[in-house]
């Protein structure tokens, strides 16, 4: 009973927020009050509600989650709650795929007057590696399906810390092999089948293109990394500068990371850390998507540069106003909702691309 009171509290206060945030930008100014402006990028007004939203609700002391099935199901209920009815339109189907130990649910996502072969994208949930689901991120996949046109395989890798790394970037490269490899059950154009992720999914995308290019295997064509994880090590400007305050917190974020990699000398490794791959060279093009006010920022935006330097095509979109994990926010969230039409429209021009002479920079 107590479980089903919270839950229902949870999704009560969920439907709060998509309404708070849903306000007009002047309404809200009011109400948070004056802007607040990092290196010259100025937090939106939806962010600071969320911030101050957030700051309501006291945070159980370290480990911070004691119990992690239930902290499972309520990141679910949130998240699904605040993405519903994105992607209106949208054909989904749910499936098995072949992980590193066995099968893996997956959802299918057909964008509305798709028939045939279609672009498509495997895509890795976010979630720290310990959190997440194809529910979570379902209205995620909906919507980038429906305004990209590209097809969407949403994999349900395993969670640490019952699976701790590298189970999750295992999954995830058998489950792109086996649809790749099965290309005509899973309805993929030839030449056109990538990957994709959010946060700690956008590792386990940029891992498992590193790893199938290193190995000479069926590789990706393409990559969408939004506000990827690239660096298990830290040490860059923006993990101080956002480590208390905007979202996600450095505490939380070493207590995920106690989670998936328990001991810290794995944390170098490129299948851990991709920043620190040695070669980017023969990587696919890619989309790096970075917020503005996300610890995660820097050592998105160096993983860019990168890929440039070893001559890999790169879109980067930098959305200057935003948090970590903006896109949970899109259905009401004015400001996270043009940033998703935005990654939307570049995951449509990497999927199906035109003649590789351009890299571009696009910063909101």
């Amino acid at each position: 009973m107590r479980e089903t009171v919270r839950r229902t509290v949870l999704r009560t206060a969920a439907r709060g927020l998509r309404k708070g945030l849903a306000l007009p930008d002047p309404l809200l100014r009011r109400i948070v009050g004056g802007p607040v402006r990092v290196d010259g990028d100025e937090l939106s007004p939806t962010a600071q509600l969320l911030i101050k939203v957030e700051r309501l609700f006291q945070r159980d002391e370290p480990p911070l989650v004691s119990d992690l099935p239930r902290a499972r199901r309520e990141f679910d209920l949130v998240s699904s709650t605040m993405l519903a009815g994105s992607g209106p339109g949208v054909r989904v189907s749910d499936t098995m795929v072949g992980g590193a130990e066995g099968l893996l649910r997956a959802r299918i996502y057909l964008p509305p007057g798709a028939t045939g072969a279609t672009p498509t994208m495997v895509y890795f949930h976010g979630g720290g590696f310990v959190l997440g689901s194809i529910d979570s991120h379902d209205g995620v996949c909906r919507f980038l399906s429906r305004h990209s046109g590209v097809r969407i395989i949403s994999v349900e890798y395993r969670l640490a810390p019952e699976n701790p790394y590298p189970a999750a970037v295992d999954d995830a490269i058998a489950a792109f092999r086996h649809v790749a490899t099965h290309s005509e059950r899973f309805g993929v154009s030839a030449g056109a089948i990538g990957v994709g992720g959010d946060s700690a999914g956008g590792a386990i995308a940029a891992v498992t293109a590193h790893v199938c290019i290193q190995e000479q295997t069926v590789a990706p064509d393409f990559n969408l990394m939004m506000y990827p994880v690239t660096d298990g090590v830290g040490g860059h400007p923006s993990r101080e500068l956002f480590r208390q305050g905007f979202f996600l917190d450095a505490e939380m974020i070493a207590w995920y990371q106690s989670h998936y990699a328990p001991d810290r000398a794995l944390l170098t490794h490129p299948r851990m850390s991709p920043l620190r791959a040695e070669d980017f060279t023969g990587l696919p093009p890619t989309c790096v998507v970075t917020a503005g006010f996300d610890p995660f920022r820097d050592e998105g935006e160096d993983y860019a540069n990168r890929l440039r330097r070893d001559g890999v095509p790169v879109t980067r979109l930098h959305y200057g106003g935003l948090v970590h994990g903006f896109a949970t926010f899109l259905t009401s969230d004015a400001h996270s909702r043009r940033a998703a039409h935005g990654i939307a429209g570049a995951l449509r021009r990497i999927a199906k691309p035109a003649p590789p002479d351009s890299q571009a920079d696009l910063a909101t």
